[in-house]
This record gives C-alpha cells, structure tokens and sequence, in this order.
C-alpha cells in the first residue's frame, strides 16, 4: 500500500471518529437537558408527597431530640430552660431546615415549569448542534483559552438546558461575531487522545442512563407504577404521623410524671 494511500485511511478514520465524537457529545448533552426534564416532572407528579412526608420526618427527628434532651435534664435532676433547649435543637435542625426549604423550593419551581412545545425543542436542539460543532470545548480547544467563547458557552450550554431556542438564536449570532473578530484561522478542533475522549463520553453517557433523575423516566410512563409509588408515599406519610403522634405522647407523659420544672424565659 502506497504511503499516500495509507495516510488518506488514516485521514478517512479520523475524520469518521471525529464525526462519532461529536455525535456522542451531543447525545450526552441532549441525555441531561432530557434527564433536567425527567426532574421536573418527577417533582410535579410527586413533589407535594415527598415535601409532606419529609416535613413530618424532620417533625419526628425535632420531637425525638427534644424528648432526649427532657431525659437527660430530668436524669440528672436538673430544670428544662424551654429557651435554650430550643436554641439547641434548632442549632442541631439546621441541615434539616435547609433541605427542606430547598425541596420546597425546588417543589415550587417545577409546579411553574411551563410546557415547551415540540417545533421550539426541535430548534433548539438544531440550533445547539450547530453551535457544538463550532464552539464545545471539548471540540474546540480555543474555547477553553478564549474567556469571551467560554461565556458564550456557558450560555449556550444554559439555554440548551431550559430548550430556550430564542436565547440560543440570539446567541448564535454573538458567536459568529466572535470569530470573526478572532479570525476563523485561530480555531483548531481538538482531536488529541480522541480514542480516550470517546471513551469518557460513553462512560459519562451509561452513568446518565443508568442513574437518577434518567431513571424516572420507566416510572413516568407507567400509570400503574405511578400510582402504586404514591400510595408507597400515602403509606410513608401515614407512618410518620403515627410516629410523631407516639412521641408527643411519650414526651407528654415523661413531663406530666416525671416532676420536672420548666423554666420559660419572658422578654
């Protein structure tokens, strides 16, 4: 075989291995705007329930510790200061007060999601593979060296997120403005290690699959399982109830017999 005839395969195999990257790229991109969608939709088929429930859980975990600290104040024969055991326990709550307002919050968020229509994904979705082509850092090494490209490309990533087609219209064109400036010349695809590369972004692919939130899509598109995960949560939040119900009874009886003073502190 001649050398011509060997370095233009050469040639052939890297350009088809380039054209496979850049698919894999995509596919892993489109894969998390996909498993951002799963999420929101998961939180609001489900988010009112699992808010409830762990709003009772951390009830249950506020009333265990404030029985706990009444056992070892009434152990040792000593008063309950109701302030500082508030204090105290709120300090210990903190995490659990955090989480919660987060979920709240995300509960929120994912109930005012609006529905975005199948021609502004299709756009968007054109759009962004254009853009990938040119732009994607792990394409295009200059966009990591570049802080203007770089910008364009968190944005870009940002939109494609939210399927925002207009935003990634508009961006589009700040990014051909942005080579121009440069000069097209300065662009060079990044192809060191792409075997390496491909490998990577299967991986990163797989454990998308294979994870949550992508692994609510078989629950979301089956009535039967949907329902009987809600009454696994109806189950969840019946017990919760129960349980803090036993420990406010428990907590009731201990201060009621046991001859312990409460000490309230007034403003």
């Amino acid at each position: 075989m001649s050398k011509a005839k060997n370095s233009l395969m050469v040639m052939e195999n890297s350009e088809v291995r380039r054209k496979e990257y850049e698919e894999l790229l995509l596919k892993r991109d489109r894969l998390l705007r996909e498993s951002g969608s799963l999420m929101t939709a998961y939180t609001q088929e489900f988010g009112d329930l699992i808010t409830a429930n762990f709003e009772l859980k951390v009830e249950c975990i506020k009333k265990k510790k404030t029985v706990s600290y009444c056992r070892r104040r009434m152990n040792r024969g000593l008063p309950i200061d109701t302030t500082r055991m508030q204090s105290e326990i709120d300090k210990e709550m903190t995490l659990y007060y955090t989480q919660l307002k987060e979920m709240i919050n995300d509960n929120e968020k994912a109930k005012n999601a609006g529905t975005i229509s199948a021609y502004r994904l299709y756009r968007a979705k054109k759009t962004y593979r254009r853009l990938t082509r040119l732009l994607h850092p792990d394409i295009n090494k200059k966009t990591a060296e570049n802080e203007e490209l770089m910008e364009l490309w968190t944005r870009i990533a940002a939109a494609y997120q939210r399927s925002d087609a207009d935003e990634l219209d508009d961006l589009e064109v700040l990014v051909h403005r942005a080579m121009d400036e440069l000069g097209d010349d300065s662009f060079e695809l990044n192809l060191d290690d792409i075997e390496t590369r491909i490998e990577r972004v299967e991986n990163q692919i797989n454990e998308i699959l294979s994870t949550e939130p992508y692994s609510y899509k078989e629950l979301l598109c089956d009535e039967e399982k949907k329902q009987a995960y809600k009454e696994q949560l109806q189950a969840e939040h019946d017990d919760y109830e129960q349980y803090l119900e036993s420990l406010t009874k428990a907590l009731d009886e201990m201060l009621r017999g046991g001859g312990v003073t409460l000490v309230w502190q007034m403003n």
